[in-house]
């Protein structure tokens, strides 16, 4: 009896050693976006800390879907994927960069996509579909809500013969007559160039050593589907477009 006893005492000590294990143990729920260590990619890499807006009043990039003007600058990369599954690079990767002179801000984006589709969208809804955006800012103080220099600009690639079919819009407006851009697509992705009016943003100057904000967004879509990958380089929710606090720094700089 005192076998039983005790062999029944052994086991019941096991059960809550075992249960209290667990407990310490247990994995910790981890805030998106989440990749698994087996799943990251190494050139993922940390977000840049900063982007640059380079400046020149003298030198300008000719929006015709020759980038060479852009070629050596520094930029960012759009790596945070809000969702659609882990990074991949030879699926959904962006380098973004932006150039100013005194009266137009320009962008480039070189998108990486392993199914490039033309977007019929138009520009207010054109988050559906393959397209890119850049959040801007020049009121560097922390706030949510925009402020009147806080802006959204979209730009959609629609054609993959003609370079220069495109919308685009600002604040989910369509500006396609006052932005002018290029779009140049490949096997694997596509490039775009574009021109944005001071005018459209509130801005009236921008001077070298000026601190900015701002972030860069990829809509992907797949399967002649709508958009099913979500890519940032700053924030880590769905919010730039509502929430100014989350976008990233940024610097106006010399040209080179």
């Amino acid at each position: 009896m005192k076998r039983l006893f005790k062999s029944v005492y052994i086991c019941t000590a096991a059960a809550l050693l075992c249960t209290s294990c667990l407990t310490v143990y247990a994995k910790k729920i981890v805030d998106p976006p989440y990749v698994p260590k087996e799943d990251a990619y190494a050139d993922a890499g940390e977000q840049e800390k900063r982007f640059y807006v380079y400046y020149s009043a003298k030198t300008k990039p000719v929006i015709d879907g020759n980038f060479s003007e852009w070629n050596g600058l520094e930029g960012v990369h759009t790596r945070r994927v809000i969702y659609g599954g882990s990074f991949n690079p030879k699926n959904t990767d962006g380098f973004f960069t932006t150039r100013a002179d005194n009266e137009f801000l320009y962008l480039y984006a070189d998108i990486t996509d392993d199914e490039p589709q033309e977007n019929q969208f138009p520009a207010p809804q054109a988050w559906r579909d393959d397209s890119i955006e850049f959040f801007f800012g020049t009121d560097t103080s922390r706030h949510t809500s925009y402020k009147t220099t806080d802006h959204r600009i979209r730009i959609v690639p629609q054609s993959k013969k003609n370079k220069f079919v495109y919308d685009a819009g600002v604040d989910d407006v369509s500006m396609k007559e006052n932005i002018k851009a290029a779009v140049v697509y490949s096997e694997h992705g596509y490039k775009v160039e574009a021109a944005i009016p001071f005018s459209l943003l509130g801005i009236t100057k921008l001077k070298i050593g000026q601190p900015v904000r701002g972030d860069f967004q990829i809509n992907d879509a797949d399967n002649g589907k709508e958009r099913s990958r979500l890519v940032l380089w700053n924030s880590v929710k769905d919010n730039p477009y509502a929430d100014a606090s989350v976008w990233g720094n940024g610097i106006v700089a010399a040209l080179p």
